[in-house]
């Protein structure tokens, strides 16, 4: 909006016309990566339930979970965004946590994490 102030000073310099750049209407803003699922085929802890969460950027984004071998869980639409590393955890307090591998998002699909004897499938679908 034209203060009173901007219209005086433009008919002040004789300007019939104030021209302005034009405002580009807002993208609608394209749906990100989510994760929606994860599977263990092959827990990686031998004396009990591994307790598997997953990394983005040094952040835990889900779990920690216990998991065992066939289990199953349905994730709540955990952000993953595009081109960043996914690394899948496994805590083992007091000892250190055992990484079970690390994938780049590249877009929807299955993603195996197979190190350390391990086997998950995160599933990673379009939000």
């Amino acid at each position: 909006m034209l203060s009173a102030g901007r219209i005086l000073a433009a008919a002040g310099l004789g300007l019939s016309t104030i021209a302005f750049a034009p405002v580009a209407a807002d993208a609608t803003p394209q749906a990100g990566l989510v994760i929606t699922h994860i599977k263990c085929n092959e827990q990686e802890d031998n004396t009990g339930a591994d307790d598997a969460y997953l990394v983005v950027d040094g952040s835990t984004i889900w779990g920690p979970v216990q998991m065992t071998t066939g289990d199953s869980k349905d994730v709540q639409n955990v952000a993953v965004p595009q081109g960043k590393v996914l690394t899948l955890m496994e805590g083992d307090w007091p000892d250190d946590d055992d990484n079970l591998g690390a994938k780049t998002i590249n877009g929807p699909g299955d993603y195996t994490f197979s190190d350390d004897g391990s086997n998950y499938v995160v599933t990673v679908a379009n939000g």
